[in-house]
């Protein structure tokens, strides 16, 4: 079938379309020495809309906002229709051609971020799952800790902890402060009268942090990654609950051999909805030198069937529901996943970061200072790098 509409495309365009590979590391960076160099690596490139930000401040993207209309986005599926202000827009300009359609990865929100737990663990103790927590609107941060100190377990009695009651990846790359920021209604970056503010500082980031510390240091309920192979250790049954990566789930599925369920991350005290932060989402973008930018877009949209003019948009959740009915295990996490479609939000970017932000959050959460004094310290670096990538 992919092959006989990429024969139907070419002759309709009249064009010979090559698909060109290049590595991912670095590739943002070869994309924009090509471009500036004059000689694309190609007509239409394909995109994490992470390197926006890099490509097209400095120039190497065609804005599209003349070319991309109202009625192009309304024929978008789902949060894509939205897709200029969650994730294709930089400093007031649209760059990306909609890439959805697959269900894995950043192509849709396959990085999206939810909450897998072990079933078992938690019948057997008698405790109430997530699940039914979320049901009844009482999955937050307390009742997860409190299932999480509960779940964490000696079995022989020699000392050593044997299940623990959350897995949580603190150290050296602090995916939970950020992702439990999130999850109270704060960011890594906050906008304020047209302005980007750095914003791990504030009330609900500096919750989030303390929660993790409170749970690791002052209760052992977490088993640290990546000091521990998380997801390994979850397959075996040592680990009772942690965060994953949507697009994560099908493997687990085909591993395990107990029953789990899936929720949205335990929301924060200060949040008043679940919130699903999205890593990336796959955009194609075409070079500044472009000079056919709408026959580009509609080549894309024929391709790869990305609007109403190719799919049912009504079937979409349903679509995307179905690619993971058999990854699960009951239908409220179904449910789950099929209401992520429309809470997703774009994990903060902030271009030229480099391990600052990390470093101080492993020192938040894991050594004996303040998390306010350690969050407070790189607030300079970090303003001044969203300064520059916001030119204000």
């Amino acid at each position: 079938e992919g092959r006989g509409r990429l024969e139907k495309v070419e002759e309709a365009f009249n064009a010979k379309i090559e698909f060109v590979q290049i590595e991912w590391d670095g590739a943002e960076n070869k994309i924009l020495t090509s471009i500036v160099a004059g000689d694309p690596l190609g007509d239409i490139i394909y995109i994490s809309n992470r390197w926006i930000p890099l490509l097209a401040g400095n120039g190497g993207l065609l804005p599209l906002d003349d070319v991309l209309g109202e009625d192009y986005y309304a024929n978008l599926p789902g949060s894509h229709k939205n897709m200029r202000e969650l994730y294709s827009g930089f400093q007031g300009k649209a760059y990306g051609i909609s890439a959805n359609g697959s269900y894995q990865r950043n192509m849709d929100i396959g990085s999206a971020q939810g909450w897998i737990y072990n079933r078992d663990l938690f019948v057997e103790a008698g405790l109430p799952t997530p699940n039914e927590l979320q049901n009844e609107g009482n999955w937050n941060w307390e009742t997860m800790q409190e299932l999480a100190i509960a779940l964490t377990q000696d079995l022989d009695g020699d000392g050593v902890i044997d299940v623990f009651g959350v897995g949580a990846r603190l150290d050296p790359w602090p995916v939970e402060q950020e992702m439990a920021t999130y999850a109270n209604g704060g960011g890594i970056m906050k906008f304020e009268d047209g302005k980007a503010r750095y914003a791990m500082g504030d009330p609900d980031a500096i919750e989030a942090i303390e929660m993790w510390k409170e749970l690791d240091q002052v209760h052992g309920a977490v088993m640290v990654g990546d000091q521990y192979d998380i997801r390994a250790e979850f397959n075996q049954g040592k680990v009772a609950m942690f965060r994953l990566d949507l697009y994560a789930l099908p493997d687990h599925a085909n591993q395990v051999d107990f029953d789990f369920g899936w929720v949205f991350f335990p929301m924060g005290p200060k949040a008043e909805e679940f919130v699903n932060p999205v890593w990336g989402f796959d955009v194609f973008v075409l070079p500044i030198t472009c000079q056919e930018p709408t026959a580009m877009a509609e080549l894309v949209d024929m391709l790869f069937e990305t609007t109403g003019n190719y799919r049912d948009l009504d079937a979409y959740e349903d679509e995307f529901v179905e690619y993971f009915l058999p990854y699960v295990r009951d239908w409220d996490s179904l449910e789950t996943i099929k209401v992520m479609l429309g809470k997703a939000r774009l994990w903060d970017n902030i271009p030229g970061l480099g391990n600052e932000l990390n470093e101080a959050l492993v020192k938040a959460t894991m050594g004996a200072g303040s998390a306010k004094s350690e969050m407070d310290a790189i607030a300079p670096i970090v303003q001044s790098l969203l300064n520059e990538a916001y030119n204000q």
